[in-house]
């Protein structure tokens, strides 16, 4: 798929190649919820500093701008694309993608962000936001000039593509305008990933099981088109909880399950 969103030779895309597309950025969609999360907790979540929370206020607005977009916009993302895939006749896709192309010839991975990457933080969410709007941008013909699509689904994937689809970098900038001037180590403050005991090695499985928890309710409740559900929510507080516990112990959760 070419950057001016066509197909092979400059042809317009199909309906399916739309909804292909669309398919992997559910899939990135969940690496971003996963992404902003683990920075989250990577910053010291909602903790007070001498409960390894952020030590600075650049740091504590970073935190909380990384959790919002993580709930109230990449989450929503994820749902619109989904209910959107469901009405098209196509599964509900929670896997999650492993990277994404960004220059030519080089790939972003997306799996939750180790330290080196962390001590990247605003070149790596800028990069991953710039090509996650590159991918929505592209598909913007098919729902306005070249429609592949109509009635009440048009209008849906108009407002999933158009409306929602092109601002992930400007929301990412909340997470890293903050922390300009600052270095690595005046913010991070959860960084690890080994457990370094027992008890820290069942915190980081039970975390583990609660967010398969969650992905496996969302995969329920999106085979009838339905958005969250009580028992989807209660899932992630429960996760919430576990994770605010890790990163108290300088730990990240393992998103793996």
């Amino acid at each position: 798929m070419s950057a001016t969103g066509h197909g092979p030779a400059g042809s317009p895309l199909t309906r399916e190649q739309v909804l292909d597309e669309l398919d992997f950025l559910a899939k990135v969609e969940h690496a971003l919820v996963v992404e902003c999360l683990s920075v989250c907790y990577a910053l010291g979540y909602d903790l007070g500093a001498d409960e390894g929370g952020a030590t600075t206020n650049q740091g504590s607005e970073a935190a909380g701008a990384a959790m919002s977009l993580a709930r109230q916009t990449e989450m929503f993302h994820l749902d619109d694309l989904n209910i959107a895939l469901v009405h098209a006749n196509r599964p509900a896709q929670l896997d999650r993608a492993a990277s994404i192309p960004g220059g030519p010839g080089s790939d972003i991975p997306l799996g939750p962000p180790g330290l080196a990457q962390l001590q990247q933080l605003a070149a790596r969410e800028q990069a991953i936001a710039t090509a996650v709007d590159d991918r929505y941008a592209r598909l913007v013909p098919a729902v306005t000039s070249s429609p592949v699509f109509d009635g009440d689904l048009l209008t849906e994937l108009q407002s999933v593509i158009v409306d929602h689809g092109s601002g992930h970098a400007a929301a990412f900038a909340a997470i890293t305008d903050p922390l300009a001037g600052l270095a690595p180590a005046d913010y991070l403050r959860a960084t690890r990933r080994d457990a370094a005991d027992g008890f820290e090695q069942r915190l980081l499985d039970a975390s583990d099981r609660a967010y398969a928890l969650v992905i496996a309710e969302l995969k329920d409740q999106f085979r009838v088109a339905d958005s969250f559900s009580s028992l989807a929510v209660s899932a992630m507080r429960v996760l919430d909880d576990i994770n605010r516990l890790l990163a108290q112990r300088g730990l990240l959760p393992p998103f793996t399950s």
